[in-house]
C-alpha cells in the first residue's frame, strides 16, 4: 500500500513537471497534437499506477520523453510558420459580410446548424449581422459584428507571422499588389511582417523584431 502510495506520488509530480515544461499554452487551448500529448501522458501515467509491478523508470521515462517532443514539435513551429501551418492548420473564414460561405463549411465538414449555434454562443442571432466569422484551427469560432452608420470597419488580420489571409485582403477590397506596395514603402518584406491588420482604411503595421545579438566580450 505504501509503495503505490509513492508511486503515485511520483508519477503525480512527474506529470505535473511534464506539463509546465511544455508551457502555459496547454492549458489555455488545444490544438490536435497537444490533444495527442495530453492523451499520451495521462495514458502513461494511469498504467504505472495500475501496474505495481512495472518498474517506476519505465513510466517516468515515456512522460518526459513526450513532453521533450512536443517541446521540439512547438519550437520547430515558432521558426517554420509553414510547418506550423501544416501542423495546426488555419483559420478557415465562413462569413463574410454578412454571407456564409457554404463551400468552406462544407470543407470544414460543419453543418449550418452547428454554424449559427457557434454564432448564438457569440450573442449572434442573424448572420446577416457578422462582418467577419472565422473559424480557429482549435475549433472556436471568431466574429466581428458589421460597423453600423459612422462606425469603423473592425481591423481585420491581413499578415500574422508572414502568413498572408487573401480572403481578408479580397474583403476589404483590397488587392495583393497593394499590399506589396504598401509593404515597400515601409520598406519590409512580407517575411518581415509580425502583423498587419487593417480595416479598409486604417492599418496597423508591427515587423518582426530581430533577434538580438549578444556583444562580443
Amino acid at each position: 500500500m505504501v509503495a503505490c502510495v509513492f508511486r503515485t506520488i511520483i508519477i503525480y509530480a512527474v506529470v505535473i513537471f511534464a506539463m509546465r515544461l511544455m508551457g502555459k499554452r496547454q492549458l489555455g487551448e488545444l490544438q490536435p497534437s497537444e490533444l495527442v500529448t495530453t492523451f499520451l501522458i495521462s495514458n502513461v501515467a494511469s498504467i504505472c499506477i495500475d501496474e505495481p509491478d512495472l518498474p517506476l523508470l519505465a513510466s517516468i521515462v515515456p512522460i518526459l520523453l513526450i513532453a521533450a517532443l512536443e517541446i521540439l514539435n512547438s519550437s520547430a513551429a515558432w521558426y517554420f510558420p509553414k510547418y506550423a501551418a501544416l501542423l495546426f492548420g488555419q483559420p478557415v473564414t465562413v462569413i463574410r459580410n454578412g454571407e456564409i460561405d457554404q463551400d468552406a463549411l462544407r470543407h470544414l465538414r460543419i453543418t449550418t446548424g452547428d454554424l449559427m449555434e457557434a454564432l448564438r454562443g457569440k450573442d449572434f442571432y442573424d448572420p446577416q449581422e457578422v462582418f467577419w466569422g472565422v473559424v480557429e484551427p482549435n475549433g472556436s469560432i471568431s466574429t466581428a459584428a458589421v460597423p453600423t452608420a459612422g462606425q469603423s470597419a473592425p481591423m481585420l488580420p491581413l499578415i500574422i507571422d508572414s502568413q498572408l489571409y487573401p480572403d481578408n485582403l479580397s474583403l476589404l477590397g483590397h488587392s495583393r499588389s497593394w499590399l506589396d506596395q504598401t509593404l515597400k514603402s515601409k520598406g519590409l518584406r512580407h517575411e518581415e511582417v509580425l502583423i498587419f491588420l487593417c480595416n479598409g482604411k486604417d492599418t496597423l503595421l508591427i515587423p518582426k523584431r530581430l533577434p538580438k545579438k549578444s556583444s562580443p566580450r
